[in-house]
């Protein structure tokens, strides 16, 4: 093609039509112009999908995570419920009702000190991710992208508030009562040694801290309700976001063809 375009140019050149030259040199230009436009666009065009296909990734991954936090909310919800009904049973102990199963007591302290030293978090890995890589950006809907900033800023927000209320109590019970995993009181216990922890608790300053960590379990049940309301309402948004046509997210044409005419 070059060696074509050269002969050209040299013909003319030589045949001395300095106007006909021109015309060729012009027209070359535009062919030189016309070639760079088209590089530009294929390249946009090619930027563009790559963009598209992260965004669409993101979102799904986001999605996910938000209904794997949903099922652990859940199960959150019903072991905290049980703590929640084991501190009224141990308050109702300190409050001088007898105790009839020490075994069961020692249990009902244990349950108690469920979640007794932080909040379980939310996931969010893939949120941290696009943060710290400068990624947020390919989520190319501003108000998309503003709710899923504020969800995950508001879920930091509210783990921060619970830890802030952690108590003594689940460090005094842990410290006093043996077991071999969590809410679970050794069988191998004797009544002998059930009594005396039962009395070493009764003595102890764990009574104190009923109130707090009734406090923070009713506050935490608050927190996961909020929660899993608004993941509900995120994941939503993000699986209309995903459907063919909704919002545009995925039919958004390429961006304009420089040699198509503008009316």
């Amino acid at each position: 093609m070059i060696r074509i375009f050269r002969r050209i140019r040299q013909k003319l050149i030589a045949d001395g039509s300095f106007r006909k030259y021109l015309l060729y040199a012009f027209g070359e230009i535009i062919l030189i112009v016309a070639g760079v436009l088209l590089a530009v666009y294929l390249n946009n065009a090619s930027t563009f999908r790559v963009r598209r296909i992260h965004e669409q990734k993101i979102i799904e991954r986001i999605g996910k995570e938000l209904e794997s936090s949903h099922s652990r909310i859940v199960g959150f919800e019903r072991l905290l419920h049980r703590k929640i009904s084991d501190l009224e049973k141990v308050a109702l102990y300190f409050n001088g009702q007898p105790i009839e199963d020490k075994r069961a007591f020692l249990q009902s302290v244990v349950n108690a000190a469920r979640f007794g030293w932080e909040q379980p978090t939310i996931e969010q890995t893939t949120f941290q991710e696009i943060l710290s890589s400068g990624q947020l950006s390919l989520i190319r809907e501003t108000e998309l992208r503003l709710s899923i900033t504020r969800f995950y800023h508001t879920v930091t927000q509210r783990e921060a508030r619970s830890n802030v209320r952690i108590t003594d109590f689940p460090k005094i019970a842990y410290q006093l009562i043996p077991r071999d995993r969590e809410a679970s009181i050794e069988d191998e216990l004797t009544n002998a040694e059930v009594d005396e922890i039962t009395a070493q608790l009764l003595a102890s300053d764990i009574r104190v801290y009923l109130t707090p960590e009734m406090n923070r379990a009713k506050f935490m049940l608050f927190i996961w309700e909020d929660m899993k309301e608004e993941s509900i309402e995120l994941r939503e948004i993000l699986l209309e976001g995903m459907r063919p046509g909704a919002r545009q997210e995925f039919e958004t044409p390429l961006p304009e063809n420089p040699f198509t005419s503008r009316e």
